[in-house]
């Protein structure tokens, strides 16, 4: 008898579950929920790259979330909620088949909100482990996870992170000079161009880096500062961000 657990049955369940509930979903909170069933279903080596395989992506995560969202999906019988609609600056996915009022938009906006401190928790949580994937591309393990502030080591040098769940909940503090601290991306880049032209002239000057993770797609950028390990700046996936950011948005500074 073959007592093994299915993971990816598991996850796609929960997802079904989820989506099967909601009906509607913003964008931001179904992307964080499939990092969170992919953290906690566990899954082994050679099961992540199974899936990896199937979804023609180089993360589990992304891989189920961009499938959610195709219009040929690999997972057939999940709902796909492939139509989308913007509700106070925020993106809401919907399965296109479904007829909804008003009244139903309003509660998942509602229902947004009431979620928002447990999914910057989440955040946080899912951030890290695209980070160590991130920073093993580069050699790096993770050393010490401790107090919000996460080592990563290699043979000859060490990093230091901070995680903060949005670019609008960055404080640069006392203690943090050559800490580089990770954000997601944002639905927009407004927030962004608030925090530099406001903040990121005192960031650079505290000697902290901001690094931008796209979730949807995986990846880490540099928004301000370079690492010194060239190994760590192979691994962005457009590692001219942070000059280009300098040269736009630096223009309008006072």
């Amino acid at each position: 008898m073959n007592d093994k657990v299915d993971k990816t049955e598991i996850i796609v369940r929960r997802l079904g579950e989820l989506l099967t509930e909601r009906k509607i979903i913003a964008r931001a909170e179904l992307l964080q929920r499939v990092y969170q069933y992919v953290r906690e279903a566990g899954l082994d080596e050679a099961e992540r790259e199974e899936l990896e395989k199937m979804l023609g992506k180089d993360h589990v995560a992304v891989g189920i979330f961009a499938d959610l969202l195709s219009e040929n999906p690999v997972f057939i019988n999940l709902p796909h909620p492939d139509s989308a609609i913007t509700l106070n600056g925020r993106i809401f996915h919907f399965v296109h088949a479904g007829n909804y009022g008003d009244d139903d938009f309003k509660g998942a906006y509602d229902r947004f909100q009431a979620a928002l401190e447990e999914l910057k928790g989440l955040v946080v949580l899912n951030l890290q482990d695209l980070l160590v994937e991130f920073m093993g591309g580069a050699g790096y393990l993770l050393e010490h996870d401790s107090h919000g502030r996460i080592i990563f080591a290699s043979r000859e040098k060490t990093i230091a992170f901070r995680i903060f769940p949005a670019i609008g909940d960055v404080m640069i503090v006392e203690g943090m000079d050559g800490s580089v601290v990770i954000v997601p991306h944002e639905e927009s880049p407004g927030p962004f161009v608030d925090y530099f032209q406001e903040k990121g002239v005192g960031t650079e000057e505290a000697g902290v880096k901001i690094w931008v993770a796209n979730m949807e797609d995986g990846s880490i950028s540099p928004f301000i500062g370079y690492p010194k390990d060239m190994a760590v700046y192979k691994q962005f996936k457009n590692p001219k961000m942070a000059l280009m950011v300098k040269g736009l948005w630096g223009r309008k500074m006072v």
